[in-house]
């Protein structure tokens, strides 16, 4: 029945994860964390290291102008041997007096991989930078395509039956093209969540997207350089991992999870 469907990176959907630090405070100088960490060894595995320096395009009847605004942060950028990118760590500051740190793949291969590497890089940026930390977030994107142009998505082999998910509806699942989004907040072991999802086929593109967020908000503000190592700091994306997991389990039919390798 899943004959046509086409999971994005074969032998799984996933099209990239990104896991996110959130400080409640901004980098006054950006650069000069920029310059304190590109030398670290730990650093190496980025090809290319950038400033990220916005620029707005001013339009009048005659001329453009480009305007550029005060350096955000920087981004390293690691590629495959076919010169696509791999990984991307990045330091940026926000429109909202916030920063993040990021590190997000590309090419995703399994949960422990992501999290290594992730965790590799916040120990070589430790070594040079501390800010306070507030929340955290991760965030997985599945992909499928459909390859038959001529015939429907075959959603009931691929959802589940409204009546068997939390997450799903008729409306959706009779629809030509279905968009659903959900969003829940809480709170568990102190912390606050906020978990979203939204879930999309398209018979005019064939395509399926399933784009998962769930956010930790820490009960209190915490150095990272107190807590980056501190295993049940990190824990909290192996909760967050968790729950990407059982949404998956929640939308998918087993046809569908064992497509992927959903177990």
């Amino acid at each position: 029945m899943l004959d046509k469907l086409k999971p994005i990176s074969g032998i799984h959907s996933i099209n990239r994860v990104v896991a996110t630090i959130f400080s409640p405070q901004k980098f006054l100088k950006p650069q000069d964390v920029y310059n304190k960490v590109i030398p670290l060894k730990g650093f190496n595995k980025y090809a290319k290291k950038s400033l990220i320096k916005p620029r707005n395009f001013i339009l009048s009847m005659n001329s453009v102008e480009i305007k550029e605004e005060d350096i955000e942060g920087f981004v390293f950028e690691g590629y495959d041997k076919s010169g696509a990118i791999k990984d991307v760590f990045k330091l940026q500051n926000t429109s909202n007096s916030m920063s993040v740190v990021s590190f997000e793949t590309r090419k995703y291969t399994r949960w422990e991989n992501f999290k290594n590497s992730f965790k590799s890089d916040l120990y070589t940026m430790s070594s040079e930078v501390d800010f306070y930390v507030n929340a955290i977030s991760l965030n997985y994107r599945d992909e499928f395509n459909w390859s038959d142009k001529n015939t429907d998505i075959k959603v009931e082999s691929i959802f589940m039956k409204d009546e068997e998910s939390q997450l799903l509806n008729k409306k959706f699942l009779s629809s030509k093209n279905g968009t659903i989004i959900m969003i829940s907040k809480g709170t568990e072991n102190e912390n606050n969540y906020e978990d979203k999802i939204e879930i999309s086929f398209n018979n005019d593109v064939k395509k399926i997207v399933i784009d998962h967020q769930y956010a930790i908000r820490l009960s209190e503000l915490k150095l990272f350089k107190n807590i980056f190592s501190n295993e049940e700091f990190i824990n909290l994306f192996d909760i967050a991992h968790d729950e990407n997991k059982r949404a998956l389990k929640d939308i998918l039919t087993k046809e569908c999870q064992e497509l992927i390798g959903l177990s």
